[in-house]
């Protein structure tokens, strides 16, 4: 079994540091327009057993304490918006004010949920990072575990680029794909999808 994930790491760990090298390149580049306003990408429907891998990995939230699963979000009727981030990621930083946002103009309309996705981040660090940004939401260091299985369920571009924004409703996992959205793009999507 362990070494069915070994792989999985090696390619973590190769796209952790493509995504550091994507960062640094981004803010050396000086993007100031803000987020990108891109069309949603392919939906990829995982209403099968990896769905049910990766949203019953128990994970819990830095700011509050609470543990749940993804399934426990998606339970409570509401779509849940899932972001990857990493604290050095300028523009995570950017999506996660557009999420505050959109979360502040829409009060209990969406579970935005954060996960952050770099081994090397713990819970201190991210819960600084949102207490720094004033960010809202629910914020988890990811365990390797659910890294591998969203490289599985959504192929390496899930932890390549950040940040990636996945949208689930509907009983529908739907990957938007990977930079920062405006407040109105997101909800636009969220409008279409569900």
């Amino acid at each position: 079994m362990a070494s069915t994930r070994f792989p999985g790491i090696i390619v973590l760990g190769l796209a952790l540091t493509m995504a550091l090298l994507a960062g640094c390149i981004t803010t050396q580049a000086g993007n100031s327009t803000g987020p990108q306003a891109v069309s949603p990408g392919p939906d990829v429907n995982t209403t099968g057993p990896a769905l049910n891998d990766w949203t019953t990995i128990p994970v819990t939230d830095v700011m509050t304490g609470r543990q749940f699963t993804i399934q426990d979000l998606v339970r409570e009727g509401r779509p849940v918006i899932i972001h990857t981030f990493a604290v050095w990621c300028p523009t995570c930083t950017i999506q996660l004010d557009e999420s505050t946002k959109m979360q502040e103009h829409n009060p209990g309309a969406y579970t935005v949920l954060a996960i952050d996705i770099d081994p090397r981040e713990d819970a201190d660090a991210i819960r600084k990072h949102v207490d720094k940004n004033g960010f809202t939401g629910l914020f988890v260091a990811a365990p390797a575990e659910m890294s591998n299985d969203l490289i599985e369920v959504f192929g390496n571009r899930a932890v390549i680029k950040l940040p990636v924004t996945i949208v689930i409703c509907n009983k529908k996992a739907s990957y938007i794909g990977d930079g920062a959205r405006y407040e109105s793009t997101l909800k636009g999507i969220l409008d279409n999808l569900c």
